[in-house]
Formats: structure tokens, sequence, C-alpha cells
């Protein structure tokens, strides 16, 4: 019965949500405008600076990477951690809290509509990839490892998610704040060039991080692209990395969410 609960008003959310960004306001069709022009503001500077007689595909091939693991950096910022605000703002988390219903399924209902805007992304993406440049070489040459470093992704910013929702929960956090560091993180960590390629000082401090294991892990096994450290190695301190980090994640967003219980939630910036 609390299943099927659960489920009713994760439909619910998603058929607002749903309704909200895709269909009314044109929001489909201003979102996929957006989305070409951003695009073809970040391939840009891409193309200007790849290396002289580079493979026109193989350049498409990594802007297309950068742009997926990007992708799922905004996703976890702005869909999934700062909903927090918004939800705060609005009064909906108290109401969440004080009827017992928990924001389960309010995360329920939002990610796939944050999931279909990542795979509509994907989809222009790869069409002005074939129009400016040329089709993008993605070969699958281990499966298991391009699961393995997708599930270290996935878990890894759910963990970024946590720290992000429950630092707003606890002293609110100005949209610039999060914008920086939703966008400084990919580019630190080697999520959209490989570490091979960045000077040794930032390689040393990606891989102090869990953010660069899974897309060094993504672009090895779609591009076959030079690791900077062995792949078991990869593999095992990703997966540990991760393991630590999520977990301290969880910790962390539950203590904030316990204090928020004892002195209410807070007003955050919009």
């Amino acid at each position: 019965m609390k299943v099927l609960k659960l489920a009713r008003r994760a439909y619910a959310v998603l058929k607002a949500y749903a309704l909200s960004e895709l269909a009314r306001s044109r929001g489909i069709v201003y979102g996929l405008v957006g989305i070409a022009l951003w695009i073809l503001l970040f391939t840009l500077p891409v193309s200007l600076f790849s290396e002289p007689g580079s493979d026109p595909a193989i350049v498409s091939a990594q802007i297309f990477t950068g742009v997926m693991v990007f992708l799922f950096y905004s996703a976890a910022t702005w869909d999934w951690a700062a909903e927090l605000r918004w939800m705060i703002n609005d009064g909906r988390l108290e109401y969440y809290i004080a009827s017992g219903s928990g924001f389960l399924p309010h995360y329920l209902g939002i990610l796939p509509v944050s999931l279909t805007w990542v795979a509509i992304t994907l989809c222009v993406t790869y069409i002005l990839l074939v129009l400016v440049f040329k089709p993008p070489i993605l070969v699958v040459r281990d499966p298991a490892l391009l699961i393995y470093g997708f599930t270290l992704l996935l878990v890894t910013l759910l963990g970024y998610a946590l720290i992000l929702g429950g630092t707003i929960l606890s002293a609110g956090a100005s949209s610039g704040v999060v914008e920086l560091i939703g966008f400084i993180l990919p580019v630190a960590t080697g999520g959209l060039t490989p570490l091979a390629r960045l000077p040794r000082p930032v390689q040393v401090l990606a891989l102090s991080t869990p953010f660069s294991y899974p897309a060094e892990l993504l672009r090895h096994s779609l591009l076959s692209t030079p690791l900077v450290l062995s792949l078991e190695e990869t593999c095992l301190y990703g997966g540990l990395y991760t393991a630590v980090f999520f977990t301290l994640s969880v910790l962390y967003f539950k203590h904030q969410y316990r204090k928020l219980l004892r002195e209410g939630a807070r007003l955050t910036a919009r």
C-alpha cells in the first residue's frame, strides 16, 4: 500500500514537471534552441584549440563525451541539489516534513524529466557534431568497463548532490555559488579533457577526488584514451573513492536534515 501511494505521488510530480518543462509555454522549443546555442559555444573553443591534423571524427567524439559528463554534472547541480532551494522557498519541503510524506517521491518524479533532458541534449549534440564536424566515433570496446564507469559516475554525482543539498539545507546557497561549483568541478577534475593532457599538478589534484575516475573510465571504454594510472588502479581507486565519498555524503546530508528538523528551514537565495 505504501509503495502504491509513493508511486502515485511520484507520478503526479512527474506529470506536473513534464507538462511544465516540455509542453507548456513551448518549453521544449525554447529548450532545444538554448541547447543548440550552448553546444555551439562549447564546441567552438575545442575545435579552435585542437591539434593540427586531428581527425574531425575523433575531435567530435571527444566533444560528445565531454558534453555528456558535463550534462550529468549540471543535472546533479540544478535538477537534484538546487531543487531543495526551490522546495524551501516555496514551502513544499516543510509540507513534506509536516505531513510525514517525505520528499523521496518528489525526486522519483523529477528524475525521469531530468534524464529526458539529458537524452534530448545528447541527441541535439550528436546532430550538431555531425553537421559541424563528423559523426563521433564511439565504439564500446569493453561493455563491462562502460557500465562500471557509468555506475561510478551516477553514484559520485548522487553524493555530490547530497553535499550541495545538505549545504543548502544548512545555510542556504546563492545560485552563483552553486553555478560556480557546477561549472568548475568538471574542468578541474578532468571531466571535459583527458587527464593525460593536463599538467601534472592538475592530475594529482584530480586523482585525489572521486570525480576524475568515472570520466577517465568512460573515455577509455569509448575512445581508448590513455589513462594516467593503470586500468586496474583506476578501477580500484575509483570504486574505493566513490564508496567513501558517497557514504560521507549520506552522513553529511542526514546531519544537516536533522539540524533542519531542530531549527527549521532557512530561506535561500534565489
